[in-house]
């Protein structure tokens, strides 16, 4: 259905849809990250969008603004902070959207029993990764949930799996938009540069990995496999970007190993898209996943990918065409893969651009919002036919 074609809106302004994008914060992450161009990206003519972060704002609140989507900040302390419920409740009332629009876990629980108690018309969820962690509390507020959700977004079929075969979420309520890339992003790489100094590295082959510093994201595998590399010519360094509750047992365990000299941790970086055009190889040696935005990333900057074959990653990751796949929890099998590709620059630069191809046939940023408002309009439709 074309936004010409689009019914009148009993629930908002004419044809003017109000969504409110729920999630715990802004930072720099996949998930928000995809919810940030989301919202830059909808049809301002028909829709008006307000993202309501939970917990506190981040550097992606001042992207939003520039695009004068409203952000409410509603200061959560804590994991037990139920108050939050209460001012999630006023939020909706004063916005009054038609759509909430929840992602990840603190938000899909505590802004769908919001939205339930506030009738919102319609109700998604957003669940972004194969969340392993998930106890039998989470799970059950999940079960509980899904009746009163009309949809639940996922990007990746291995995580549709997961809810359905392991959560026991209804599949038929499942629906998944791939991830999308700004590919604008990557294109202007070579004219801008990165906005920070890094490391000295010249006549260096520079391993990078990008994410949050957190057991999930595999870091620790990586600096052992990084160890174990036997290369002793090109000289070798691996850049870790990110931040998190990991940095400082991460960086004792380079320091232990003797690699301090040549492991970087350049912290949370706003020019990730420079920054993987000064790395050789990226690797991303995750645990658990769901479409790893990363990944396509790096895919989209011509870089081949190491990374482990857990959940949605070989469904961006084509395993001998746009890069190597090894399982997780394997610092040995790690750095024979990237052994491999460290010593194969030919092979480096075809998976390098069969990833460029990759994300530009299959994860367009267009695609996904254009995907995301369909599901929009359906949802409203159906909910206005039941008027």
């Amino acid at each position: 259905m074309s936004s010409a074609e689009i019914r009148p809106n009993p629930f908002g302004d004419g044809n003017v849809i109000r969504v409110l994008q729920v999630i715990a914060t802004l930072d720099p992450a996949g998930a928000e990250r995809q919810m940030t161009h989301l919202c830059r990206r909808l049809d301002r003519r028909e829709f008006r969008v307000a993202v309501c972060c939970l917990t506190r704002g981040g550097p992606l609140e001042n992207d939003l603004r520039q695009a004068e989507v409203p952000v409410h900040i509603l200061n959560k302390r804590g994991r037990w902070d139920l108050r939050v419920l209460w001012k999630l409740f006023r939020v909706i009332r004063k916005v009054r959207p038609d759509i909430v629009h929840t992602w990840l876990p603190t938000a899909n629980t505590l802004g769908r029993t919001a939205a339930l108690l506030a009738r919102t018309p319609v109700l998604i969820a957003s669940e972004r990764a194969a969340d392993i962690w998930k106890g039998s509390l989470r799970r059950l507020a999940d079960r509980l949930l899904a009746p009163g959700t009309d949809a639940i977004i996922t990007n990746a079929d291995a995580v549709k799996r997961f809810l359905t075969q392991r959560i026991g979420l209804p599949a038929n309520k499942v629906s998944i938009v791939r991830n999308g890339i700004d590919l604008n992003e990557f294109s202007k790489i070579v004219e801008t540069g990165p906005s920070a100094p890094l490391p000295e590295s010249d006549g260096v082959f520079v391993i990078g990995a990008v994410g949050r510093l957190e057991p999930q994201k595999g870091i620790t595998y990586l600096i052992e496999a990084f160890a174990q590399l036997k290369i002793e010519s090109p000289a070798l360094q691996l850049w870790i970007v990110g931040s998190g509750p990991e940095a400082p047992s991460l960086r004792r365990q380079a320091q232990a190993g003797g690699e301090a000299d040549r492991i970087h941790f350049l912290g949370t970086r706003q020019d990730v898209p420079a920054l993987m055009s000064r790395f050789d190889l990226f690797v991303l040696p995750s645990l658990w996943e769901g479409l790893p935005n990363v990944a396509l990333e790096a895919m989209a900057a011509r870089r081949a990918v190491v990374a482990t074959a857990v959940d949605g990653t070989p469904e961006a990751v084509i395993a001998g065409e746009t890069g190597l796949l090894v399982p997780p929890k394997d610092p040995q099998g790690l750095a024979r893969a990237m052994e491999t590709l460290i010593e194969n620059s030919d092979q480096r630069k075809a998976y390098g651009e069969a990833g460029r191809q990759r994300v530009e046939r299959v994860f367009g940023m267009d695609r996904m919002v254009a995907e995301t408002a369909d599901i929009y309009r359906q949802l409203l439709s159906k909910a206005t036919a039941h008027e």
